[in-house]
């Protein structure tokens, strides 16, 4: 398939949620496992997606694998790739942003509709620092159809982690810090909001204890904590993208402050769990009846990424097993295809394998 083929979903990736989780390697540096959710309605419930990876050689430099979305209506199928890693170890993450607004064409320069964009990259880029170098060599403009609104996070093996944003007709490229990232509004706006919440804590609310008092026995001492959560009181729990940009940002933060990933495996129980928090369930975000097309929104699919280890793992809203692409081993001169989702429910069966337990 030819990039300049590639066709965006309408109604696409609206709530998508973008972590990176910092793991120390067998250097002793620290590498980022990025985690990544995918979120859209299930648009005139024609959408399906598959795992694709794209060979080197005809189209660009470098092969990628990546998770893909199909549209099938009367007349052509339409397909679009929001996510992908490629053999060199470059990530880009497509989120939607409805505050898009992208360069103006001008004779001479090559344009690259957005909805390309994330293969066009993996095509042709090993790192951030080429991948902002081409794209200030190139513009990016609207599509004449099926137009879509975006911005991008992209990382590499190094470490290098930008947002690049169209505003108001002019690129603007972020080093993205906080190594998060949502939907709208644009990413400084997210910057500042977490500053709403500083009152969050990653330790046990003990500060009130200076005003403390005795009242009738059966109440006792008063204000204290009963239980546990209440450092985290005032974190925001509806799947609106500044809501899940701050859950992840201080979850991520006090989890790994409290221990630091030590593996790559480590990465991937903290980063399921983070992606955990934010998954949708099919039918609790409401749906806009005044778009045609527009379903309720859910999370499809998921997908975790070591551009370190060129590993990418992808996982079902019905199979939410991870499953694995090693980029190293897999043949990059060839296409591939797999299902997103296998069938299955990725439930294993353990009750023939038990061991009698020892008599006490």
């Amino acid at each position: 398939m030819r990039f300049s083929a590639l066709l965006c979903l309408p109604l696409s990736g609206l709530a998508c949620s973008y972590v990176e989780v910092p793991w120390k390697n067998a250097t002793g540096a620290t590498s980022y496992l990025i985690a990544r959710t995918m979120e859209l309605s299930d648009v005139f419930n024609s959408v399906t997606y598959s795992i694709e990876a794209f060979p080197r050689g005809k189209d660009g430099k470098f092969g990628f694998v990546g998770p893909m979305s199909h549209l099938s209506l009367p007349g052509p199928e339409y397909t679009c790739l929001f996510d992908g890693l490629n053999e060199a170890g470059l990530s880009v993450s497509a989120h939607y942003f409805a505050e898009a607004v992208y360069e103006e064409p001008a004779p001479g320069r090559q344009q690259i509709i957005a909805k390309d964009l994330v293969p066009f990259l993996l095509a042709n880029c090993s790192s951030v620092a080429e991948a902002v170098s081409l794209l200030a060599s190139v513009q990016v403009v609207s599509a004449k159809v099926l137009n879509w609104g975006g911005h991008w996070a992209i990382a590499d093996a190094e470490g290098n982690s930008v947002v690049v944003e169209y505003l108001q007709g002019k690129r603007v490229v972020s080093e993205n810090p906080p190594r998060v990232m949502t939907n709208d509004p644009e990413i400084r706006w997210q910057w500042r909001n977490l500053n709403t919440y500083v009152n969050l804590s990653p330790k046990y609310p003990w500060q009130n204890d200076v005003v403390q008092v005795k009242v009738d026995d059966d109440i006792g001492t008063i204000p204290r904590p009963i239980g546990h959560g209440w450092n985290l009181f005032g974190m925001p729990g509806d799947f609106s993208p500044p809501s899940r940009y701050v859950r992840l940002f201080y979850l991520r933060g006090y989890a790994v402050e409290m221990s630091f990933p030590k593996s790559l495996n480590d990465a991937i129980v903290l980063g399921t769990a983070l992606l955990n928090n934010v998954f949708i369930p099919y039918g609790t975000v409401a749906s806009d009846p005044r778009e045609k097309g527009d379903n309720a929104e859910y999370t499809p699919y998921a997908v975790l990424k070591s551009p370190k280890d060129k590993v990418m793992m992808v996982r079902g809203y019905r199979n939410t097993q991870w499953r694995k692409i090693d980029l190293e081993r897999l043949d990059m001169f060839t296409a591939h295809s797999w299902p997103l989702e296998d069938g299955t429910m990725g439930i294993q069966d353990i009750t023939e394998v038990g061991r009698p337990a020892e008599t006490i």
